[in-house]
């Protein structure tokens, strides 16, 4: 039987509850489940053609491209462990589906234009400027690409800005 996006998302409710309500395991050990869930999410929204999917325009060749996550695994997973758990469980679990169906975007990228993330150690985490009140990136989920002046380069259709 397939994986289901609200079934992945029960699993990260009972994961990161086991965490932080019944203080059973680290944060480590949360993580580690939580960050593999998050992956696997990907797998039925992609099969039900709900995974937005950009490319940069230099991304023409297969082999010399990658797959990036506009916003980092590192970031999603931080935002769902901060989140209030004490709340039931069935609705977190529907605030975590329409969180990841909507955060999970995959931006086809260049090596060289994954290069100059790396080289601004943007590949697991977002620029300063995403989380200052005062900056023009301020939540801003294109912030990287942005940072590091690729954003230009990425087809985003008029309706998805």
């Amino acid at each position: 039987m397939p994986l289901t996006t609200i079934g992945i998302a029960h699993q990260i409710v009972s994961s990161v509850k086991t965490y932080k309500v019944e203080k059973l395991g680290s944060v480590n050990d949360c993580k580690l489940v939580v960050n593999h869930l998050i992956r696997k999410f990907s797998e039925p929204l992609s099969k039900s053609d709900k995974h937005k999917v950009y490319r940069s325009k230099s991304a023409f060749h297969p082999e010399k491209t990658l797959k990036e996550h506009l916003l980092p695994v590192n970031e999603i997973m931080n935002h769902l462990i901060e989140m209030d758990f004490t709340r039931n469980h069935l609705e977190l679990a529907l605030e975590i589906e329409r969180y990841l169906t909507e955060a999970l975007v995959i931006v086809v990228i260049t090596d060289r234009e994954n290069q100059k993330l790396n080289a601004c150690g943007l590949q697991k985490n977002m620029p300063l400027s995403y989380r200052d009140p005062k900056s023009t990136l301020y939540a801003d989920p294109w912030a990287r690409y942005k940072h590091v002046e690729i954003y230009l380069e990425i087809e985003i259709p008029e309706n998805n800005i």
